[in-house]
């Protein structure tokens, strides 16, 4: 007969349990106190908590060892943390039974946001360092990830414009209300009731928003969070921040991440990859292809990686707009100001023009006998077509990606970069972002990010905790 297990809640220790007990040997809270440990917090100018009378003063140690373990174990909310501190066994191993309060915690994030961007490049070094990181191929890839502000609360431009123009109109005729009557009474002075006073902020509020659209020839503004930007986010427009990663092949550690407001990923190819190659180390990257979608494919990103000798596989945009006779089949010899269509033509030079401040040559066709005047151009003067500076680069490129190498190198990006995100947004729950402003939303990202590259650290850390099985050496 089996013997029923309940457990004894009035049993005594005859020595108190030691708090290194608590855990096992290959617990992930014990490879986020060694890489805590052995991060020189003070070079990385985390700030050195400071109180007012009253108030306990934890090291920036532990509290940042407490927010690494929230971002590992899907706990991002600081009244959570405090919560968890107190519940969860491990947390408290790690806290050493201390436990600090959710104010404690939100003021290390509010003063540390850089240090904590920092925290992600020593991620990066150590899966250099431990040999994680395989410096032959790197994908890079971006992901909308809506802001923290409700997107019903945001203001388009032509609603501001109807708003202000009531605004001011009722405002004029309050003031001028209250003026007539408060003369007689007291000329020196006069002060505006509290319904008129908030309207006056709001038409400095809306001012200032149109301000901000005319200067980045925006059409929408967020009152409450005026750096976030209106994305397309999941077929839907949402107001959100662009998150950029670059993932290593080898084994997926992502080698650099930015959060940025641009709406597309187009101008963002150098960038990351010169981030990438300064976390790594330059000499060590020198080889390094970076393999992108065809929204990095903008030609002056092209030209830009090319000019800086970065090897890339990137698509050019507008690749599946097939047109027999598109610019891109043209064959055009700049400087002898030559330009030669599919049909063997010659076309005459048009001079220049200047877009978007590049220097754009222009060629047409006058060949009023070509056979196929009508599927090439329906202008009646003649096709014309306009060559960019970056031309050159992308026919080259275009010309890359027709190799064999090249196409199997381009393969391989989704599988590099993708399951990143998925562990992101599905497994992590990582959705939308908890912070205000885009400086928090980049603090925010890079502790998403460093957070992946731990978790896969911690992998091989746990390989040399465990003990290895004895060799059976019997004959």
């Amino acid at each position: 007969m089996s013997h029923l297990i309940t457990p004894d809640y009035g049993q005594q220790f005859l020595f108190p349990p030691a708090l290194e007990d608590w855990v096992a040997k290959d617990h992930p809270v014990r490879f986020l106190r060694e890489f805590v440990d052995q991060c020189d917090l003070e070079a990385m100018k985390f700030e050195m908590p400071t109180a007012e009378a009253g108030r306990p003063v934890y090291d920036r140690s532990l509290l940042l060892k407490i927010w690494l373990y929230g971002y590992y174990f899907r706990i991002r909310s600081t009244r959570k943390l405090e919560a968890a501190c107190i519940d969860l066994v491990p947390l408290r191993w790690l806290c050493g039974l201390l436990v600090p309060d959710h104010n404690t915690l939100w003021r290390f994030w509010r003063d540390n946001k850089k240090p904590l961007r920092a925290l992600f490049k020593q991620t990066v070094k150590l899966a250099l360092n431990t040999g994680c990181v395989g410096l032959a191929l790197q994908a890079v890839d971006g992901t909308k990830i809506p802001a923290c502000a409700s997107g019903y609360s945001g203001w388009s431009k032509k609603y501001m414009v109807k708003v202000l123009a009531a605004l001011e109109a009722t405002l004029e005729q309050t003031e001028a209300k209250i003026v007539e009557e408060n003369t007689a009474v007291n000329p020196p002075s006069v002060r505006l009731p509290e319904t008129l006073a908030q309207r006056d902020t709001l038409r400095e509020k809306i001012k200032e928003g149109l301000a901000q659209l005319a200067e980045e020839k925006r059409q929408h503004y967020h009152p409450v969070e005026p750096e976030a930007r209106r994305m397309k986010v999941q077929d839907t427009n949402r107001y959100a921040y662009n998150a950029q990663a670059v993932a290593d092949a080898k084994e997926g550690v992502i080698v650099a991440c930015e959060a940025t407001r641009q709406e597309a990923d187009a101008h963002q190819l150098v960038p990351m990859i010169e981030q990438a190659r300064e976390n790594l180390e330059p000499a060590k990257t020198e080889k390094t292809v970076t393999v992108a979608d065809t929204g990095y494919g903008n030609g002056a990103d092209v030209q830009a990686a090319a000019d800086k000798g970065l090897p890339v596989v990137v698509p050019p945009m507008g690749e599946k707009k097939e047109h027999p006779y598109a610019t891109k089949y043209f064959s055009v010899d700049l400087p002898a100001q030559t330009a030669t269509c599919p049909e063997k033509r010659v076309l005459d030079y048009q001079g220049q023009t200047t877009k978007k401040g590049q220097v754009v040559q222009r060629f047409r066709c006058h060949h009023q006998d070509c056979p196929v005047r009508a599927q090439c151009t329906k202008d009646p003067k003649g096709r014309q077509i306009e060559v960019w500076p970056h031309h050159a680069a992308v026919q080259a490129m275009r010309a890359q990606l027709k190799t064999e190498p090249a196409q199997k190198l381009f393969a391989q990006r989704c599988h590099i970069i993708e399951p990143c995100f998925a562990r992101i947004k599905q497994h992590d729950g990582f959705r939308r972002w908890t912070v205000w402003g885009l400086e928090g939303v980049q603090a925010q990202w890079a502790l998403v990010c460093a957070t992946l590259n731990l978790r896969i650290l911690c992998k091989k850390w746990q390989l040399k905790q465990r003990p290895k099985p004895a060799c059976n050496t019997a004959a």
